[in-house]
């Protein structure tokens, strides 16, 4: 018992204490929103792109690809739309709020806090984890633009501006550079392309600076007075994306017959915190970007609770 517990807070607690280097060197003026944006953009365009390229370059896709597992995780996400939806309505009657209310209750920050911890628990992140964002990411997109132009039609907002949003996300979806460097990657493994030293050891360098970069960015722009706002829907929202969505995908995975690294696979996808991507397209929809920031911040200072309790779960259960 003691060494799962050793274990699960060797897993978790050095992401937290990486994320709140961050925080404290911005307290600190060492860093600045220049800095943040600027190590968003460097992850999110180059290191990652390179990192998820890598990965699936260097894995045999006919292998690796699992049709029945895919199918599980877009199933579950959509399901779980209309039930975070139900749970909303019995306390957020702005349209506007209960459309940030779902958007922050489904959307994961896999990319960042969830790879590390799949690293952190397998040592990679494994080849199914870049084939099944491959469907993921697009289906986030998809699903984060009809819930928040349909929150925003019962806000009685412009047609005609939405369907511009509508249409300038949807676009957005195929420039994702994360989209371009998976399929990028699909065509060196299907080609078998060798990939010259010199390109495998540059890009080695970009692996190793994905996660603790984003990790520091994350924490750089928590906002312990924009945690608190909104405070109910913020703390109910948690309580969806860190234990209840987690707790019944994880259990359906098992009783389906998933075990070890897929099952690690289910929980990364649905119970990691809120990701940053939800604040900007609420933002950029008209939605109530305050709750949409309130809720990344409750989710990311409460996942290291949640991230240790169920690491300790799957010790102790013998799934890892």
């Amino acid at each position: 018992m003691l060494d799962n517990l050793i274990f699960s807070i060797n897993t978790a607690l050095p992401i937290f204490l990486v994320m709140l280097m961050g925080w404290g060197l911005k307290r600190k003026k060492i860093l600045n929103d220049t800095f943040i944006q600027t190590a968003n953009t460097l992850v999110f365009y180059v290191a990652l792109p390179i990192k998820l390229f890598q990965d699936v370059a260097g894995t045999t896709f006919t292998e690796a690809f699992d049709t029945g597992l895919v199918l599980f995780l877009v199933l579950a996400t959509i399901i779980s739309i209309p039930c975070i939806w139900l749970i909303g309505r019995f306390f957020i009657r702005e349209p506007q709020k209960l459309g940030a209310f779902v958007h922050g209750g489904f959307r994961g920050n896999f990319l960042y806090i969830g790879f590390s911890l799949l690293e952190n628990i397998t040592g990679s992140i494994g080849p199914k984890a870049p084939i099944a964002i491959a469907f993921i990411i697009p289906l986030y997109n998809a699903l984060a633009v009809m819930i928040l132009a349909l929150a925003n039609a019962g806000a009685g907002q412009d047609k005609g501006n939405r369907r511009h949003q509508v249409r300038h996300l949807v676009a957005s979806i195929l420039r994702n550079p994360l989209i371009i460097a998976i399929g990028a990657g699909f065509v060196a493994s299907a080609l078998s392309l060798p990939l010259p030293l010199v390109a495998t050891r540059t890009m080695n360098y970009f692996n190793a600076l994905t996660s603790p970069l984003a990790l520091i960015a994350i924490g750089a722009s928590f906002q312990m007075g924009a945690a608190l706002k909104n405070l109910q829907p913020a703390l109910v929202a948690s309580g969806v994306k860190l234990v209840l969505l987690p707790l019944v995908t994880v259990s359906l995975a098992v009783m389906l017959g998933y075990t070890g690294s897929d099952v690690i696979l289910v929980y990364i996808l649905f119970g990691v915190p809120t990701a940053t991507t939800s604040y900007i397209m609420t933002a950029a929809m008209g939605g109530d970007k305050e709750l949409a920031s309130s809720i990344i911040m409750m989710t990311t200072a409460l996942s290291v609770l949640t991230m240790t309790a169920f690491v300790f779960a799957f010790r102790s259960f013998g799934i890892i």
